[in-house]
């Protein structure tokens, strides 16, 4: 869909100034919560759907919208895919999530994409298409797939109990916990296990054990504790040039 008209321009204009932010594709249920969460965390997003009634409610949330398919090459561009931190694949068809995925990778080799699946057979195709991770809203919420997109070192997870949560998290590169020892940096979470590198697993490690890049850390807590871990364990955000100036009014 070509974008134009003055309204399409100062969409464009403030999707610009965006740089590592989050592409939600699909602006339903789902990417709604989706949107809500990313907002509640401070981290930047910009809106690719298809629907009218959407860019209303887009507009009372005043959310970056793009009236367009999600799917198309020149909607994930104009949303600035090229400086994005990752995509969302929200919409309520599988089918064209999978086409978001194809060519959101085909677009980025590197970016992170979170994809939603109505049903359980489309996970697999999802995941060939180019999805990182592959969520079932019959499963999980946008709430999880905001928490994916932000956290994409973070792997299996499992509640225990209303409030507590076993998840595996890896050891990313860089990242603020690497060289340190466990007792460090697990606050008031339970690390259970380490599976180091090379595949050996640690049951119940000492505090004094050592993190190293490539680990993964199976660890219990509260939310708040497990979140606490996931940005001590997540990589550093790539520096990425900002916009380039636009030769048009």
């Amino acid at each position: 869909m070509p974008l134009t008209g003055l309204g399409e321009r100062r969409k464009l204009k403030r999707i610009e100034n965006l740089s590592d932010h989050h592409l939600i594709a699909g602006f339903g249920r789902v990417g709604r919560a989706v949107a809500r969460d990313l907002r509640a965390g401070g981290d930047s997003y910009a809106v690719v759907d298809e629907l009218p009634e959407n860019e209303r409610i887009a507009e009372t949330m005043d959310a970056p919208f793009l009236l367009g398919r999600p799917s198309d090459d020149d909607m994930l561009k104009a949303a600035g895919i090229d400086r994005a931190r990752s995509v969302l694949a929200c919409v309520d068809s599988d089918a064209e999530n999978i086409f978001i995925c194809l060519t959101a990778r085909e677009l980025r080799s590197d970016i992170t994409i979170v994809a939603r699946a109505s049903v359980e057979d489309s996970e697999k195709k999802l995941l060939r298409a180019g999805a990182d991770r592959v969520i079932s809203p019959y499963k999980s919420s946008g709430a999880e797939m905001a928490r994916l997109a932000l956290h994409p070192q973070v792997a299996g997870v499992v509640d225990v109990a209303p409030e507590y949560r076993m998840e595996e998290i890896e050891v990313s590169e860089g990242c603020a916990a690497a060289g340190q020892a466990i007792g460090d940096v697990s606050g008031s979470a339970v690390v259970v296990a380490l599976r180091k590198a090379d595949g050996k697993v640690h049951p119940q490690p000492p505090a004094e054990s050592r993190l190293h890049a490539g680990d993964v850390v199976v660890a219990m807590g509260t939310t708040e504790a497990l979140s606490r871990l996931e940005d001590l364990f997540t990589p550093p955000r790539p520096e990425r040039l900002g916009p380039v100036a636009d030769d048009e009014a």
